[in-house]
C-alpha cells in the first residue's frame, strides 16, 4: 500500500483506449470543476474556452509552462545538492545529526507561507524577483528530500555497513557505491513529494503580490492567478498544461523509478 498512489492498480488493469478515456474524464472533472468556482458556483460548462487563442497564443502558454517546469526542476536540483552535502557532513561528523537534525524537524514545519513575506521583501528590494520565486521553491521542496534521505540513511542494514567497512570502503567510494543505492528508494518518494510540495506554490512564487511589492515572473503561476475570474478559456488552458505537465513527468519518470527503486529494498 506504500505506493499505491504511484502503482495506480485499477487503471493499470485497463486496457489502453480505456486508459485514455478514464485520464480524458479526469481533465473534463477539473475543468467542470475550475468553471464552477469561476462562476460563482453558477454553471460547469465552461464557456469562451476555445478562443483563448485570440488574447493569448498557445504557444504563449507553452512556453509559460517551460519557464514553470524549469523553476521547479532547479528548485529541485538544488534541493538535491544541499540533501547530498547535508548526508555527507553526517556521514563525516557523527555527532552532527543529534545538533542540526532538531532544528531541522522545527523549521520543516514551519509553512513556507510564514517565511513568504521576508523572502519577497529582502529580494524584491534587490530587484531579484526570480530569485525569490526560487527560495520559496526550495524552502517547499527541500524538507521532503532531506528527511527522505535521512530516514533511508538509518534504515540501512548494520551488515552491509560491515561489510563495506570489511572491503575498506571509504570516502567518495563508500558514500555512492553504498549509501546512495541504499537510500535510493526513499530518495524517489522524497522527490515525488518534494515535486508535489513545488508545484503546491508554483502560483505564489511566479505572481508575487505583497503589500505595495507586485511581480509577476512569466510562467503558469502568474497566468492561472492572473487569468483567474476574469478569463475562463485562458485560465482553463493554462490548467490543462500544467496538469498535462505534471502528469507526463509522474507517468514516465516517477512510476518508473519507483519500480526501478524496488530492487534496491532490503527484505
Amino acid at each position: 500500500m506504500r505506493h499505491y498512489r504511484h502503482e495506480q492498480r485499477h487503471l493499470n488493469k485497463k486496457p489502453l483506449h480505456k486508459k485514455l478515456l478514464y485520464y480524458i474524464l479526469a481533465l473534463a472533472i477539473i475543468i467542470a470543476f475550475a468553471t464552477w468556482l469561476q462562476t460563482g458556483f453558477q454553471s460547469i460548462i465552461p464557456q469562451r474556452l476555445f478562443d483563448f487563442y485570440q488574447r493569448v497564443s498557445f504557444n504563449q502558454i507553452l512556453l509559460y509552462g517551460a519557464y514553470t517546469l524549469a523553476r521547479i526542476l532547479t528548485a529541485y536540483l538544488i534541493s538535491v545538492l544541499l540533501t547530498m552535502f547535508f548526508l555527507w557532513a553526517i556521514l563525516k561528523f557523527k555527532r552532527l545529526e543529534n545538533l542540526i537534525m532538531p532544528i531541522f524537524d522545527i523549521l520543516q514545519s514551519v509553512p513556507v507561507l510564514a517565511f513568504f513575506p521576508l523572502i519577497i521583501v529582502a529580494f524584491a528590494s534587490l530587484h531579484l524577483p526570480e530569485v525569490a520565486a526560487q527560495v520559496v521553491l526550495i524552502v517547499a521542496a527541500f524538507w521532503s528530500i532531506l528527511f527522505g534521505a535521512i530516514g533511508g540513511l538509518h534504515q540501512i542494514p548494520q551488515d552491509i555497513l560491515d561489510a563495506a567497512a570489511i572491503y575498506n570502503a571509504k570516502g567518495f567510494r563508500f558514500f555512492f557505491k553504498v549509501i546512495l543505492p541504499a537510500i535510493f528508494p526513499a530518495l524517489v518518494t522524497g522527490s515525488i513529494l518534494s515535486f508535489g510540495a513545488a508545484w503546491n506554490v508554483i502560483i505564489i512564487s511566479e505572481y508575487i503580490n505583497y503589500g505595495s511589492i507586485e511581480i509577476r515572473l512569466p510562467g503558469l503561476g502568474n497566468l492561472l492567478s492572473s487569468s483567474a475570474g476574469r478569463d475562463a478559456g485562458v485560465f482553463n488552458a493554462s490548467l490543462l498544461v500544467l496538469v498535462i505537465i505534471i502528469f507526463i513527468p509522474d507517468r514516465l519518470v516517477w512510476h518508473r523509478l519507483v519500480e526501478f527503486s524496488e530492487r534496491f529494498k532490503f527484505e
